[in-house]
């Protein structure tokens, strides 16, 4: 394996199926999108708790939900042991930098070069100075390696592996998002960034998004995990109890979100530094914040978060920009949307 990221057709292609498969710590998600000559829509999804840790049985069930079972998957893998940069570099088509980055690489990347998969894309050709801003994304083989064998072991190739910071990007880049953006005809166009956090179980990936395009990303090692820990040991109950109560909170949603407020507290004190590095950095001001990701379903944390930063705070659906199959529950669906970025970005990629 060449590279980090790597397919065959693309969703410019009439027809054509695409899976992605999100594998978490404790559950897998699942989107199938289909291109017709109208457009995109969301033909089959899921979500499947892992029992007893079975990864390998989660993704079975969901690959019968497929209205194409032969369609090779596109997954991602996050965390430690994974790397996102941006850089600037002199001018050169794309097939010359990739042979050329590999000999620079450790200027900007801490792992050896032969322990890691890595690959780049050109952001932008003209950023002044005969320079183009490049995107670099690199991750330790064991893991790369890890997630193909557990699919391998099914007997499924998988077409593309990313990571998930930049699924969750991709989202934003083909399907756009809900925005009150504009401006008058005759009047230029200013510069747009959003942030997006996508709250996991165990990592929130953080991506700042300029005109539809990732600028920046970080993972915040502070999670959904934490979340339920915190109830757990605030109400003194045992620990899926407080899963299951972080996740369904009703009358008791005061004393949940009471609860985890230390956690979220923390959350929002890492946001803060790197929201504040970048418009610093970049003298780009940051206009919304969507929160996205399983954890983010907990009620009141959005408030919490607009509570404490001083840009507009939007729980985020990734759907709400695709078009659904006839017969698939859209109440449901939308139930379960935040947990569906990473996978839907797949997808679409």
């Amino acid at each position: 394996m060449s590279a980090l990221f790597k397919g065959q057709k693309t969703l410019n292609d009439f027809s054509y199926i695409s899976v992605g498969i999100d594998i978490g710590l404790n559950s897998c998600k699942m989107i199938e999108v289909k291109k017709t000559e109208s457009g995109l829509e969301l033909v089959s999804w899921g979500i499947e708790k892992f029992a007893g840790g079975n990864a390998q049985l989660a993704v079975k069930q969901l690959l019968d939900i497929l209205s194409e079972p032969d369609v090779a998957p596109r997954t991602a893998i996050s965390g430690k042991g994974t790397l996102i940069r941006y850089i600037e570099m002199l001018k050169m088509a794309p097939e010359e930098l990739k042979k050329s980055f590999v000999f620079e690489a450790d200027k900007y990347l801490p792992f050896p070069i032969d322990q890691i998969y890595l690959d780049c894309f050109i952001l932008n050709k003209h950023v002044g100075d005969n320079k183009m801003s490049v995107l670099v994304a690199a991750a330790k083989k064991e893991l790369v390696d890890e997630r193909i064998d557990l699919l391998s072991s099914m007997s499924l190739q998988p077409d593309f592996i990313t990571l998930n910071a930049l699924a969750i990007a991709n989202v934003f880049n083909v399907l756009g998002v809900s925005t009150d953006e504009g401006g008058a005809d005759g009047v230029e166009k200013q510069t747009h960034a959003m942030a997006v956090l996508d709250i996991g179980e165990e990592v929130s990936n953080l991506t700042i998004i300029v005109d539809g395009l990732p600028a920046f990303s970080r993972d915040i090692f502070v999670g959904g995990r934490e979340f339920t820990k915190s109830i757990s040991n605030a109400l003194g109950i045992p620990f899926d109890e407080a899963e299951n109560l972080k996740q369904n909170a009703g009358e008791r949603r005061e004393k949940v979100l009471e609860a985890s407020e230390s956690v979220v507290l923390n959350l929002i004190s890492e946001l803060r530094l790197s929201l504040d590095y970048f418009v610093t950095e970049k003298n780009i001001a940051i206009a919304e914040l969507y929160l996205t990701g399983g954890a983010s379903t907990l009620e009141g944390i959005t408030d919490s978060f607009a509570k404490y930063l001083e840009i507009t705070v939007k729980d985020w659906n990734p759907l709400e920009n695709l078009a659904v199959a006839s017969g698939i529950n859209k109440e449901e669906l939308n139930k379960n949307a935040r947990r569906l970025g990473v996978a839907l970005g797949l997808a679409l990629q």
